[in-house]
């Protein structure tokens, strides 16, 4: 699933341009991904999608301090629990984009959980809403695609 969502993330720089789910399923299949990965991939955006919609946008107006729940310390390290955090207080990620990205971290199975898949589900909910983010926290994320990060 993680190739699939790289390959949407490069391919396509606006999520309008992407095609619809049967023609893009079909992309995918030609550009040599599985039918299970591309299944699990275009699932996973659809919950996105259906996010995007609004699902937290009061997150936006609500003033506090956000905890972790239970299940999100045990599925989530305390490595991406600190990279949300981080993205969040460095202003590349609103309160209403670090509950999609959250709830889109939890519908992926745990072994597929690390900090790459965090960092390049940061960039697809930011992808999804056509956010701006600050260039050295882009590059940072960018690094779960292509390595290193490429500033020097």
């Amino acid at each position: 699933m993680f190739d699939v969502l790289a390959y949407l993330l490069e391919e396509f720089n606006d999520p309008a341009a992407c095609p619809q789910r049967e023609d893009l399923s079909r992309q995918l299949a030609a550009a040599g991904f599985e039918n299970d990965e591309i299944s699990d991939a275009l699932d996973w955006m659809d919950g996105l999608n259906r996010l995007n919609d609004g699902a937290y946008a009061g997150a936006d107006a609500g003033q506090g301090f956000r905890c972790f729940s239970a299940e999100e310390n045990s599925r989530l390290s305390s490595d991406i629990r600190g990279l949300i955090v981080f993205l969040e207080h460095n202003g590349a990620l609103s309160p209403a984009q670090r509950e999609m990205l959250i709830d889109r971290l939890l519908a992926m199975p745990d072994d597929e959980i690390s900090l790459p898949t965090a960092k390049l589900a940061a960039l697809m909910v930011l992808w999804a809403q056509g956010a701006e983010l600050p260039i050295l926290l882009g590059e940072e994320l960018l690094c779960a695609l292509h390595g290193e990060p490429t500033m020097q």
